[in-house]
């Protein structure tokens, strides 16, 4: 690895990259700044600042400031901060602090000076200045009624294409 962190495998005990595009960052602790990555997992805990990945993976606590993600998923408790992630997904708390994600699933999600599409958990928190599109009963109600539907169309196809199956069944010459 040169001294920008340029490299496709980065793989240490504590892995500390700035400047960098990376393909894949494997590490104890992870700690990216300003750099781009497709994959960085960590057995420990990880932080992100000024950087973009497009999966983060975890074992302990998450941290992200001016940072994005596509998905971060995480053992321990998720901090973004001016940053986003389209899927949260954590064992522990999910914060928010002027940011947002699409979808954030954890015991506790909170969000301040920011905005969740659907959060799912047992404690919901929306701040100041803050919106949440769906919440816990909403997304459940919206998973029910898209569960309802698609198995109505499913069984309306399967009738369909049953119906379809008979009228070309052979015909057996002792039934004319």
């Amino acid at each position: 690895m040169d001294e920008n962190g340029n490299a496709p495998q980065a793989e240490a005990q504590g892995a500390d990259v700035r400047h960098g595009l990376i393909g894949l960052v494997h590490a104890g602790d992870a700690h990216v700044q300003q750099s781009a990555s497709v994959l960085i997992t960590a057995k420990g805990g990880a932080e992100l600042d000024q950087s973009a990945s497009m999966a983060l993976v975890s074992g302990g606590d998450t941290s992200m400031k001016m940072s994005a993600a596509v998905v971060v998923p995480t053992l321990g408790d998720l901090r973004i901060e001016k940053g986003g992630a389209q899927w949260a997904l954590a064992a522990g708390d999910v914060s928010f602090e002027k940011g947002g994600c699409a979808v954030a699933v954890a015991p506790s999600v909170s969000v301040n000076n920011g905005g969740i599409g659907m959060a799912l958990g047992w404690h919901v928190d929306v701040g100041e200045n803050s919106r949440v599109l769906f919440g816990p009963l909403a997304s459940a109600a919206l998973g029910l009624a898209f569960g309802v539907g698609m198995g109505l169309a499913f069984a309306a196809s399967a009738g369909y294409v049953g119906m379809q199956a008979w009228k070309r069944r052979p015909q057996l010459p002792w039934r004319s």
